[in-house]
């Protein structure tokens, strides 16, 4: 009878959940160690991955340039005489068009890279001026923004300089003797 008394204890469900602890620890441990041949393996395995792309993107590219090029071709071959000789022409003129384009985009970038060390700006910023392409205001744009920059220093050098009052004395200041025998006769 005494033991009926007793309280009955489901001990096999506290020993499930140790089990569970232990595993899920391990887990956690065996999620943060990685060996140094797993970590060169996933590099390799991104660059490798980064590789097949571009590689895949130059082909389609070059895919693309051989196609059109067929298609010139044939537009060619179904011309005259005549029509091959204007269409030479053209493209001939279509290249040097191209290449003047670049050269006075080159004259104009010289320009800007002087304009900017005579105003003792940095010259990075001619790459952003370029795409304006009018010396007038490009000029402007050099001069608005070296006014920019010189007030925005000057506000930055006011700033640093500037000192807060002393709220306190030093207790050096003594007081002038002829002032103190002035204040005895007043």
């Amino acid at each position: 009878m005494e033991k009926k008394n007793l309280l009955e204890l489901d001990l096999q469900y506290f020993a499930e959940e140790e089990e569970q602890e232990e595993e899920t620890q391990e887990e956690e441990k065996q999620e943060e160690t990685y060996s140094r041949s797993d970590v060169d393996r996933e590099i390799s395995k991104a660059v490798e991955k980064a590789i097949q792309n571009q590689r895949k993107k130059w082909e389609e590219e070059k895919q693309q340039e051989i196609e059109q090029a067929k298609n010139e071709a044939a537009e060619y071959a179904k011309m005259t005489q005549k029509e091959k000789e204007e269409a030479e022409i053209k493209k001939k003129l279509e290249q040097i068009e191209k290449r003047e384009q670049e050269l006075n985009r080159r004259e104009l970038l010289s320009q800007i890279k002087s304009d900017l060390q005579e105003n003792d700006l940095p010259t990075e910023l001619a790459d952003i001026l370029v795409n304006v392409k009018d010396n007038e205001k490009i000029k402007e744009q050099i001069s608005s923004v070296k006014e920019l920059i010189d007030n925005k220093v000057n506000e930055q050098v006011k700033e640093k300089l500037r000192q807060d009052t002393p709220t306190e004395s030093t207790g050096e200041v003594k007081t002038d003797p002829f002032t103190e025998k002035l204040r005895k006769y007043q």
